[in-house]
């Protein structure tokens, strides 16, 4: 039994992040970044971009990179990025996108809800997860254990930073149209995600943690990850 919620948990999340083909994301920038942040969610990629400039460290992961706009647009400067998606494609994308930037490049295969592959290694000095939350499934209480999978990698004096949506109803007829299509399609998978479920996993892997809602967006920030609860 476990064994099979377990393949349906992976098949799901290889469900999510299949549309982010290379046709997807030569509109990403235009239909995610422009369109659906200002005019859906009400959250300018700006108010996003704001926390690569703050918090964007030396040796720095992003989780579910999307078309890499976030990183190629950071007034901030990394000496290491590594990328980590279950899908190739998005990261074959930011590494060119990020192929003409001062700093070294770096892949690896995994996901939010397994430990981080060892070939990634350990000690970042910040992580990124914008939008990557509500795409993995199962509720909070489950896939919050992303947070205590990357808190192992993060140095003890690093920041993760990001974004989800969480399960309230938009404020824009775009918004509740593209909430509606996306949970649909498998694109979204934030049912049971709410503010007291986002608290309660930070609170169980980090020690400090922030929460803002812009909008219809939810940004976080934590540090000091609990060591105790990652043998």
């Amino acid at each position: 039994m476990i064994q099979e919620l377990a393949m349906d948990t992976d098949r799901a999340a290889r469900y999510a992040v299949a549309p982010y083909t290379s046709p997807f994301l030569a509109i990403y920038d235009l239909w995610v970044i422009r369109l659906s942040n200002s005019f859906a969610w009400r959250c300018a990629a700006e108010t996003m971009l704001s926390l690569y400039d703050e918090h964007l460290g030396r040796r720095h992961l992003e989780v579910g990179p999307g078309s890499g706009w976030y990183l190629a647009n950071t007034t901030a400067a990394s000496e290491q990025i590594t990328l980590m998606d279950l899908n190739p494609t998005p990261m074959e994308f930011t590494s060119r996108r990020l192929a003409d930037r001062d700093t070294t490049v770096d892949t690896v295969i995994g996901s939010v809800l397994e430990p981080v592959p060892a070939s990634a290694g350990t000690q970042y000095d910040s992580i990124g997860m914008n939008f990557v939350l509500h795409c993995a499934p199962g509720g909070l209480d489950d896939k919050g254990i992303a947070f205590t999978h990357l808190g192992r990698i993060l140095a003890d004096d690093g920041v993760l930073f990001g974004s989800t949506i969480l399960n309230r109803r938009p404020r824009t007829r775009f918004g509740r149209a593209l909430s509606f299509a996306y949970r649909r399609i498998g694109a979204f998978n934030n049912d049971a995600d709410d503010r007291a479920g986002l608290e309660r996993a930070l609170r169980e892997s980090f020690r400090h943690f922030q929460i803002a809602e812009v909008g219809d967006v939810t940004l976080f920030r934590a540090r000091r990850p609990r060591r105790e609860v990652q043998p």
